[in-house]
């Protein structure tokens, strides 16, 4: 059997680590990151400790026929400054996407985020993929998401010959994932906006990697919405994961956990509060439809694992 390339960027991070575990043994895997990679089960792979931004990442495509791109290496921390994070996720992947069309690379796989849609009290009940990015709109200090999503998508048009898959998942939680919602409901006491309790959509790790790897075995191109096995308001995600809900004035929260952010101890930025106030939900029928995609873990088991780290 023939065998393939596939090159994962940010191959350190756990969602990654889990999503090279499953490619399957008819594809060899090179994978390149800053930090040092974990061992993944039952699978050799070639590793690069480098940056994307710098030109030593065109040598791999020189020397190596790369047939994939699976694009992970997006940093969604947002204590890192704006500037940095722009560098990384936009100058980083203008560069890695120029080297992917210079070296006729078959298949990209990009990983974007429902949050560029935005939280807001008239959003649709289900947003489908064609809805603006308003996340800007309130929340500009993640503007370097919404334009990595939109030169992903300009690019994607501009090449038609190369099959492209932007994926736009809902909140991906599990006990390798480490992000704003996962430190969150990992709280003892957690504090939620007075009369507010939004609907919300969550999917595992093991199901969004599942996800990833679906790409492989179609050539699709454009642009899905993932989400999980459904939604619940956020007073249930919190009672499923042994929280205890504690419900503060809006304006109140708000400025305490703008204090708590400015001092390196609060969970979450504070215009992040608008997620907590306002629904998101975005519509994934598509993908299912397109890549035969159905989550295998419940909303208890999906939820229950992220506190089990």
């Amino acid at each position: 059997m023939l065998r393939k390339k596939v090159l994962i960027t940010g191959i350190s991070g756990g969602l990654a680590n889990q999503v090279a575990e499953m490619i399957p043994k008819n594809w060899d895997i090179v994978g390149v990151g800053l930090r040092d990679l974990r061992p993944v089960k039952g699978r050799q792979i070639e590793f690069h400790r480098l940056d994307i931004t710098k030109n030593k990442l065109e040598d791999i495509f020189r020397r190596r026929q790369v047939d994939c791109v699976i694009h992970m290496a997006v940093n969604d921390n947002p204590r890192l400054p704006i500037k940095q994070r722009h560098h990384i996720n936009v100058v980083g992947t203008m560069k890695l996407l120029e080297d992917c069309e210079r070296y006729e690379v078959k298949k990209v796989v990009l990983l974007s985020s429902a949050t560029v849609y935005g939280a807001d009290p008239n959003n649709p009940v289900y947003i489908t993929e064609d809805f603006p990015l308003k996340v800007t709109q309130r929340y500009s200090e993640i503007s370097d998401k919404v334009e990595f999503d939109s030169y992903c998508r300009s690019w994607m048009y501009k090449n038609p010959q190369i099959s492209t898959i932007i994926l736009r998942p809902c909140h991906i939680i599990g006990s390798h994932v480490h992000n704003n919602l996962t430190s969150y409901l990992r709280l003892k006491y957690i504090p939620i906006p007075l009369g507010f309790d939004p609907m919300m959509q969550v999917i595992h790790e093991i199901d969004m990697a599942r996800a990833i790897n679906a790409c492989l075995r179609y050539n699709h191109s454009g642009i899905y919405n993932i989400v999980g096995p459904g939604e619940l308001p956020l007073t249930e995600l919190i009672n499923i994961v042994g929280g205890m809900p504690i419900p503060v004035l809006h304006v109140v929260g708000y400025s305490a956990l703008q204090a708590l952010w400015s001092l390196g101890i609060g969970p979450l930025p504070a215009p992040q509060v608008e997620y907590l106030m306002y629904p998101c939900i975005i519509d994934g029928t598509r993908f299912q439809k397109d890549f035969h995609f159905r989550p295998q873990l419940s909303l208890s088991e999906t939820l229950r694992a992220t506190v089990l780290y």
